[in-house]
This record gives structure tokens, sequence and C-alpha cells, in this order.
């Protein structure tokens, strides 16, 4: 089948059939897009092209199923949205800006009060005994809120370093509190109020 029209609704209907033509029209018209949006999330050229991919070839093999009357936007943003927190889930050490809580969002009993004082003192002595670099790269991007574009720009470095900074930041910051916890999976939301509350 050749596709005539290409809005999305008839290349959706065409894809339904089976056709690799509409397939690839649709591919190149949003890819670009959805992996802009999903690296600003993540931070990680690989890691969000490994997700954009995996939602095209989600769209293929569940093509029979996708039944979109207008643009097949809205669907491609949502299956970016899931698999971006299905990558957090699977990667606790990534504390990205769109998995952190407001601090009156999270509640936690005050028996461990004096316990996450002291968790605070050390997160807030590891993160003082950081490289000048390694600190302000990790502050403008968790508690600013900004890209890892824009951080590389206002320090003047390439945005692999400023992904490296981070990343080894947030390793010694896991290492530390792994000295309170012995499950990992039990710091993310302690952490999370420590770094949105300073």
């Amino acid at each position: 089948m050749h596709v005539v029209q290409d809005t999305d609704s008839s290349l959706l209907a065409a894809l339904r059939k089976g056709d690799e033509l509409a397939f690839s029209i649709l591919y190149e018209r949003y890819w670009a897009t959805l992996y802009t949006m999903t690296y600003r999330r993540i931070g990680d050229e690989e890691a969000a092209k490994d997700i954009v991919q995996n939602i095209f070839v989600n769209l293929w093999t569940s093509r029979k199923e996708v039944f979109i009357e207008n643009s097949l936007a809205p669907y491609l943003n949502r299956a970016a949205r899931n698999k971006t927190i299905s990558y957090y889930k699977k990667n606790l050490a990534l504390i990205n800006r769109e998995t952190q809580f407001q601090h009156e969002q999270v509640q936690y009993s005050a028996e461990y009060g004096l316990e996450a004082k002291e968790l605070e003192a050390v997160i807030n002595n590891e993160i003082a005994s950081m490289s000048d670099t390694m600190r302000k790269a990790f502050v403008l991007s968790r508690q600013e809120n900004k890209s890892i574009r824009e951080i590389a720009t206002e320090l003047s470095l390439s945005e692999q370093t400023i992904k490296n900074n981070i990343s080894q930041a947030l390793d010694r910051l896991r290492k530390k509190t792994q000295l309170f916890y012995s499950e990992p999976a039990n710091l993310l939301g302690i952490v999370l109020i420590l770094l949105t509350n300073r």
C-alpha cells in the first residue's frame, strides 16, 4: 500500500495495515522532538535514544491496537513520560528534577526526625567537600532545576563534563546515605526531602 495523504490519522490508518512507509514518515516526523523532550528530562543521550527507539518499536508492534483520530503527539508524549518514570525507578542514583517532590508533599514520621537531621548533616558535609565545579553543577541541577546545557553554558564547560560531575556527586551521596539505610530503594524519599529543603 502506498500512502497518499500524510496526515497523522491517514498515516496511522495505513500503519495499522502494516504500511512501512507510513511508519517511516511518522518516525521522521516525531523522532527529533521526542528525543529532545526525553533528553531534557533525563540528561542522558544514550538512554534518551534507547527510550525513543523503544517507543517506536512498541508503536510498530502494537500498531493494530493504536486508534488515534488526530495527532500522534499526545500518544508519544504519554509514552515518553511513562518510559521516563520507569527509567528512574530502575536508576535511583539518577535523581532528576522531574522526580523531585515538594517538601510539603512528603510526610515522614516524627520518630525519624533525628535520623533525618543526621542524614541531612552528612549530605551537607559531603556537598561542601566536593570540588567547586562538582558542587556548582550539582546545585544548579538539583536546586535550581537547570538543564545540562544551561549549566554547561553558565560554567563554560562541556555538557559531558557537567554530566560526569553530577553523576559523581550523586554517587558520592548515595554511598554516604547507604551508611544509614540497608535498602537502596529507601534512599529516594529522604534524599529528595533533604535536597529540596536546603
